[in-house]
């Protein structure tokens, strides 16, 4: 019979339909799953995907609304199947505590895996645990407005304000941002002027680090206000083990793990 054990404190509700059917011949037939991983703290989203790394499985994807201690979460953790087990650094594989948790050290760069293994230990599924905020990109002003520019000209603003990863994990930076909505000009159907980058030195921002918000402007050709909200996607990469900002790549190991698009708002106005 499959072992379950859950805590008894009070968490968020988290469950996942993450299972694992297989089994050898003449082996005990038991799932093996992770079935909720609550923690300590504010509340969070949970959910398991495959995994395209190697040595593990799956991922389990826990993001919080807002940053929070990464390097102090104490995971409680229900799940199917006969024992658990953890490893931080693909160091060896030592017992959890599931009913009374213990404090793990999920800060980048360090990797932490989970070990579901049956009565026997003939079947594993090694889970590994991706712990951020839904939103690492932090705007130091999330609405940007631009100097007044004389019509058919354009703008550069470099550097013009700046932006810092609040997340857990490295986020590599790429060309600019291609979604806008909420656009509005002069003229009615006029298209969209704007065209925003985040940018630093290395085209990588490590967690806690700032970067730059660099803003263009073309095309403006009529007198008026100008308004256009920048969306910057953001993606896991699981192989690499950072955020890849508006990545177009169609890797097997760049995946959607719900992240929000951090927003950016422009708005500027063309004179004579």
């Amino acid at each position: 019979m499959p072992l379950i054990i859950i805590a008894t404190l009070l968490f968020s509700g988290c469950s996942s339909d993450d299972t694992n059917n297989s089994s050898e011949a003449g082996v005990t037939d038991e799932e093996l799953a992770i079935t909720s991983f609550d923690m300590l703290t504010q509340d969070h989203t949970f959910s398991v995907i495959a995994a395209n790394i190697q040595p593990v499985d799956s991922l389990v994807i826990c993001l919080f609304p807002s940053a929070v201690d990464f390097a102090n979460i104490t995971p409680t953790i229900a799940f199917e199947g006969s024992s658990i087990s953890y490893r931080i650094n693909d160091e060896e594989f030592k017992t959890y505590s599931a009913t009374v948790g213990e404090s793990i050290n999920f800060s980048y760069p360090n990797t932490v895996d989970f070990k579901i293994t049956n009565s026997d230990n003939s079947n594993s599924k090694v889970y590994r645990i991706i712990v951020d905020t839904e939103h690492p990109i932090v705007f130091n002003n999330s609405e940007i407005t631009i100097p007044d520019t004389s019509v058919n000209t354009n703008y550069n603003g470099i550097e013009i304000e700046t932006w810092t990863n609040v997340g857990n994990y490295p986020i590599r930076l790429t060309l600019r941002t291609t979604e806008y909505t909420n656009v509005t000009t002069p003229e009615t159907g006029g298209n969209n002027i704007f065209s925003s980058t985040l940018t630093n030195d290395l085209d990588m921002i490590d967690p806690n680090e700032e970067g730059q918000v660099n803003v263009f402007t073309s095309n403006a050709s009529v007198i008026g206000e100008y308004t256009a909200t920048a969306l910057f996607t953001l993606n896991f990469n699981e192989n690499l083990g950072y955020i890849v900002y508006d990545d177009v790549s169609t890797s097997e190991y760049v995946k959607d793990i719900g992240y929000k698009q951090a927003e950016l708002q422009l708005k500027g106005r063309f004179i004579e």
